[in-house]
């Protein structure tokens, strides 16, 4: 109220101090405070201008142009037409000097012009305002102190002398006033660093800003987010000095993005700039080689490409962490060590002298060695290597897995050159085991070696060694018989032919083989003349009286005339009224194979008819037992002999008859013996005796001295013979093959003990070595090798009596083989003294007949011996006839 009290007081004041005389024209200026009252707000213009002019009574008033704020009523009351005086909405476009003024010009009928000026005097009614709530800054770290930072700034429309007098925050002072300070210059607001800013220590301010007038009013909160901008001054920091990892080399990169093998971590104490790109520096190894990746934003690092310990064994490089904006970065060095696995077969490499040397490749190595090769004689070494390291594989071994043909013996045999020496050499020697002939077979051995290492899982390798015997001229020319026998007709023409003689030469070289013909005497070449090719013997005199002829022929080798043989020719010459008919061989052998396709022709028989051959001999079997088909028939005029039944040698291996020969003119009979041998067919499967499942228990506790245990023995029959019955006998799991040895005679042995987990289930089936196709066993042979102390871990035995302990099983089967061999040479012994006495009663009474069965013994000896090139491929025919 005493603030108003002044405001009127003034208001009758001015006019009185502003009026001056009204002569043309009369100035009257009127202050007056705002917000005053509307009433208040009218003048009587003649009160204005009194004492002003003489004629006051008499004036009219009117203004000289209309007005938004003033009107006259009544011709002399002035008034404000508006409802309110608000300096800060009248004078808002017009304020000069701080000063809000209205003013206008009145007109009377007289001659003078009123100029009406109304001041507005300011009263603090407006409150600061800043024009936005909210606004953000980013201000970088390390600003130098003083630093400036321009704000906006708040409005007050009130005069000078109630405008806005500062400004200040109103949260957290304290900590702020120690950073930051408002600094109003002239118009403008800044706020001022008094100290350097951290991002590491604190990133973010917020400031809560109010702007006071001069009247203390206060404006609204002015909330300032201040975000201290990161200057990247750290450089990323790897957790760890260096990276040191082992993997294995067979790790899989299928699932290497699921299974990173590292986790590469760095961290930047930099506020803001914290992402971290990793890569790997490698200035070594081809990036399309390199076998590790890494993840650029997690760091994880994955394998690309397979591994291999033997190529390189240890990585070494570096990985760079760098932020995203590339300015700074550290590395770290990364050791990655590939540990070694038994992933490497041994490699079998041989070094054969060049005598010896005839091809290579990756399987087969093919040497020629003659046949007269001393006993011992070196041929060349073999090294063993393996690229896996040596404390993955210990020991390394090697073997002759298997030579062919089995039936003969293998030629070379490998030396080591250490004593007692079974895993530690790499390095062996070939040597020849025996001494060598093509003719007994020599002719090609297939050697497989096997180098074996000592790793887990235990790896192998086989290679072929294939030895090509080489013939030399070692073979003497032999005569089929050591007496040769013709008749001849001495009515016969010259250049009859006699008959033939014939010598083998054993060598196997068709060029070793060549013979020549000759007569050791010259006593008889003018009547008997001999072709030195072929032994073909021809009358070259006809002679005229019966007589007889002893000529000595010689076949010599055509290349080493050192090697030669004799036999005695007779020639009878005779007369063709008196002769009988004669077989040209006192007795045939017949090769043939079973299981042919019937009927065929296995060979022919020839009498020599010393008669005129016009007249026809007829030929006749004579069969053992008319009772069974006989499957053989002969043709009556030609002499030839057929199959007509199929035979099979595992009913009967050979056939002994008779076939004679009737002349028909004179009917003169004669007999020869006729034998048929039939060779085995690989047509029988092996089969096992015993097809039962066998329980073995066995212990492992007291083996590890010996590191051997007898399992069991097995045995299946095959009723083919020769290589067709041999047996071998296999596992069907080949992983037995680590902890167990399967011996050609059906022995088993668990012969490695280490990682053993029993109970083990062996399966083994057998194989003949027939040929061209060796058979298997239709059904294989269940064993089960259980541990003694875990039996129930082994499957229910439904036939108990077929357990066996090993403990004691070896001693009882050693005896009781004992007993059986004491046994049967007992019986042996009693069963010769028998027949001996036998034999020598029948002697006494038909001792001739012992004669014959002698010489068909050594005939068919001979004979079993007999492999023509026709019958069993490339073996030659030996026949001796007596």
């Amino acid at each position: 109220m005493h603030y108003y009290y002044h405001c009127y007081f003034y208001l009758f004041l001015f006019p009185i101090i502003c009026a001056y005389d009204c002569e043309e024209v009369c100035n009257i200026t009127l202050s007056v405070m705002e917000n005053t009252s509307i009433e208040k707000l009218q003048w009587n213009l003649n009160d204005l201008i009194y004492n002003r002019t003489s004629s006051l009574e008499y004036l009219q008033f009117s203004l000289s142009n209309p007005s938004d704020y003033f009107e006259i009523e009544l011709t002399k009351i002035l008034k404000f037409r508006l409802i309110e005086l608000d300096r800060e909405k009248i004078c808002k476009n017009n304020l000069l000097n701080d000063e809000c003024s209205l003013q206008l010009q009145i007109f009377t009928q007289t001659s003078f012009i009123i100029i009406f000026k109304m001041i507005i005097l300011d009263e603090n009614d407006w409150k600061p305002l800043f024009n936005q709530d909210y606004i953000y800054l980013n201000i970088r770290e390390n600003l130098p102190i003083n630093y400036r930072v321009q704000l906006p700034i708040a409005y007050d429309y009130d005069s000078i002398q109630y405008n806005i007098d500062h400004y200040e925050f109103i949260n957290n002072i304290e900590e702020i006033e120690k950073l930051f300070q408002l600094e109003k210059f002239h118009d403008e607001l800044r706020l001022k660093l008094l100290k350097k800013l951290n991002c590491e220590l604190k990133n973010n301010y917020q400031l809560y800003i109010i702007a006071i007038d001069k009247g203390g009013l206060k404006s609204n909160v002015l909330h300032v987010n201040v975000t201290v901008g990161d200057l990247n001054e750290y450089q990323p920091r790897f957790n760890q000095r260096f990276y040191h990892k082992r993997i294995p080399e067979n790790i899989s990169i299928i699932n290497s993005f699921s299974s990173p093998i590292l986790q590469i971590n760095a961290t930047d104490d930099d506020c803001y700039d914290k992402t971290i790109l990793y890569s790997i520096l490698n200035n070594d190894i081809p990036n399309d080689i390199f076998p590790f990746e890494i993840d650029k934003y997690t760091g994880l690092m994955r394998v690309k490409h397979q591994l291999d310990y033997e190529t390189i064994s240890t990585y070494r490089f570096r990985v760079k962490a760098s932020n995203l904006d590339q300015i700074t970065s550290s590395m770290v060095p990364i050791i990655i060590d590939i540990l070694d696995i038994n992933d490497n077969q041994p490699l079998i490499q041989m070094n054969i002298l060049n005598e010896y040397k005839l091809n290579e490749n990756n399987d087969n190595f093919i040497i020629n060695i003659n046949e007269n090769i001393r006993l011992g004689q070196f041929i060349g070494t073999i090294l063993i290597r393996d690229m896996d390291s040596t404390m993955i594989n210990h020991h390394l071994s090697l073997k002759i897995l298997s030579c062919l043909p089995l039936t003969i013996s293998c030629p070379i045999e490998l030396d080591s050159g250490m004593e007692n020496n079974i895993f530690n050499s790499t390095t062996y020697v070939i040597r020849t085991s025996r001494l060598l002939d093509i003719e007994l077979g020599d002719e090609k051995f297939i050697i497989i070696l096997e180098a074996r290492d000592y790793g887990d899982p235990s790896l192998s390798s086989q290679r072929h060694l294939i030895i090509n015997i080489i013939d030399e001229n070692d073979c003497t020319p032999k005569f089929t018989q050591l007496n040769y026998q013709f008749r001849v007709s001495y009515s016969s023409p010259i250049g009859f032919f006699i008959g033939q003689v014939q010598a083998d030469d054993d060598d196997y070289s068709p060029n070793f083989r060549l013979i020549q013909y000759k007569f050791l005497e010259n006593d008889y070449q003018d009547v008997i003349s001999i072709d030195v090719n072929n032994g073909s013997l021809f009358l070259a005199k006809q002679l005229s009286t019966e007589m007889k002829l002893n000529i000595t022929v010689r076949a010599i080798d055509v290349h080493n005339h050192s090697l030669y043989d004799q036999a005695n020719i007779e020639i009878f010459l005779f007369d063709e009224t008196t002769c009988l008919p004669v077989f040209r061989q006192t007795i045939y052998v017949f090769n043939t194979s079973e299981h042919q396709m019937i009927p065929y022709e296995i060979g022919q028989v020839n009498v020599d008819n010393c008669l005129l051959s016009s007249i026809p001999i007829s030929y006749h079997l004579i069969k053992e037992d008319s009772l069974s088909p006989f499957p053989f028939s002969i043709d009556s005029h030609t002499g030839i002999i057929k199959v007509i039944h199929e035979l099979d040698r595992e009913i009967r291996s050979f056939y002994k008859f008779h076939i004679s020969s009737l002349h028909s003119k004179t009917q003169q009979l004669t007999q020869i013996e006729i034998q048929i041998n039939i060779l085995d067919e690989n047509d029988h499967y092996p089969i096992f005796n015993n097809l039962h499942k066998e329980y073995i228990y066995i212990s492992t506790h007291h083996h590890h001295q010996t590191n051997k245990i007898f399992i069991t023995h097995i045995h299946a029959t095959d009723a083919d013979v020769g290589l067709n019955g041999l047996i071998n006998y296999y596992f069907t799991n080949k992983d037995h093959y680590k902890y167990f040895h399967l011996y050609p005679n059906g022995s088993i042995i668990l012969y490695n003990l280490n990682n053993v987990h029993l109970p083990v289930r062996l399966e083994i089936y057998a194989r003949d070595q027939g040929y061209p196709r060796p058979l298997n066993s239709k059904e294989s042979i269940i064993i089960y090798v259980c541990d003694i102390y875990k039996r129930h871990e082994c499957p229910i035995n439904e036939s108990p009596n077929k357990l066996r302990r090993n403990f004691y099983l070896g001693s009882i089967f050693i005896m009781i083989s004992v007993v059986l061999i004491l046994f049967i040479i007992i019986i042996c012994i009693i069963w010769n003294l028998f027949m001996k006495k036998k034999l020598r009663r029948k002697e006494n009474n038909k001792s001739y007949s012992y004669q014959i069965e002698a010489r068909k013994n050594l005939i068919i000896s001979d004979s079993l011996y007999d492999l023509s090139p026709i019958i069993h491929g490339n073996h030659r025919s030996k026949c001796l006839v007596v």
